[in-house]
């Protein structure tokens, strides 16, 4: 969640169908890896995995993972969001006509 879901409903938006045909291409075999599969992990077939202790949402991910999103406090203060740029829009039209 955060700029690539925005950009991916945006390009939706103008070109439907290129991401489907672009995950079509690429999907699979971007979940993979070339790591060895341990063979004595855990499964979740019939339990969870964490059923005695909740590790969360931990895994090979989490050095690239951020502890702040400026998309989701940008969609959580939208009427903030919206004030600043009308003001920013104002204060270049003002000073646009201002030199006139």
């Amino acid at each position: 969640v955060g700029l690539s879901t925005v950009i991916a409903i945006q390009g939706n938006k103008v070109f439907p169908g290129l991401g489907d045909w672009y995950l079509g291409k690429t999907g699979f075999k971007s979940q993979q890896t070339s790591e060895p599969a341990d063979h004595d992990r855990p499964d979740n077939l019939w339990a969870p995995v964490d059923q005695e202790r909740d590790y969360g949402a931990h895994g090979a991910f989490d050095d690239e993972a951020r502890k702040k999103s400026w998309q989701l406090w940008a969609n959580t203060h939208r009427g903030l969001v919206s004030l600043v740029a009308s003001g920013v829009v104002g204060a270049i039209a003002a000073s646009l006509l201002w030199r006139k």
